[in-house]
């Protein structure tokens, strides 16, 4: 990998930088695919939600929200600018927001159905992926069965997040044709939210862990041996 500067560099502030050690150069790849239609129509429409929920103007949201993404990434959001990876990681932050706070949208939009991290945040923040509803069940789209469900790793295991009274419609219809009736996309959770919605708890995962990592040096012994 060659490494080109746009300017000059000096010398000393380097030496400065790397404090007696080695310097590192933090490297991100570009990707040359521009942010899409898709993505640039859900995120003003999201921004324009955003900004009615909040009795706010659209362009104040806006700013507040590239200020909170420029935080985070190191890096200013420009929808002009952005790339269709920049895009990515701007929308996830807007669908966060957007769930987190129960922003109320005028409708379920097709491209926001196609992003898995819409139904994560319903999953963490307990949000109806249908409705929208507060203090949603989460509900497994696999069936765990007759095991001790503290005897379950749920991170093998994917979720929907429903209010009640889709919960009942999902029994009702049997699965598939709940999933694709409402266009429901299980997803998988990870520790962090499996831990926040009360599914499990950091002590769970670690033993489910260290057993994983026991049955790992065993086998490697096996076929070594």
């Amino acid at each position: 990998m060659t490494i080109e500067f746009e300017e000059e560099i000096n010398a000393e502030y380097l030496k400065m930088l790397a404090r007696g050690k080695d310097n590192l150069v933090k490297v991100k790849p570009i990707d040359n695919e521009p942010l899409s239609a898709k993505q640039n129509a859900l995120s003003h429409v999201l921004i324009r939600d955003i900004a009615n929920w909040w009795v706010d103007d659209p362009e104040h949201v806006e700013s507040i929200l590239k200020y909170d993404y420029e935080y985070d990434q190191d890096e200013a959001f420009s929808h002009e600018l952005a790339t269709m990876d920049e895009g990515n990681i701007w929308i996830t932050k807007l669908i966060q927001f957007v769930v987190k706070e129960g922003v109320e949208l005028k409708k379920r939009y097709s491209y926001l159905l196609e992003q898995n991290s819409f139904f994560y945040y319903c999953c963490k923040y307990r949000k109806c992926a249908v409705c929208g509803r507060p203090h949603a069940q989460i509900h497994h789209v696999t069936a765990v069965g007759n095991r001790h469900r503290k005897n379950v790793d749920h991170r093998l295991f994917p979720f929907a997040s429903l209010c009640w009274v889709h919960h009942n419609i999902a029994h009702d219809l049997g699965q598939t044709e709940f999933l694709n009736k409402y266009q429901i996309t299980a997803v998988y959770l990870d520790k962090d939210a499996l831990i926040k919605i009360g599914i499990m708890t950091n002590a769970q995962i670690m033993k489910f862990d260290e057993k994983y990592e026991t049955e790992q040096l065993f086998n490697r012994a096996v076929e070594g041996g």
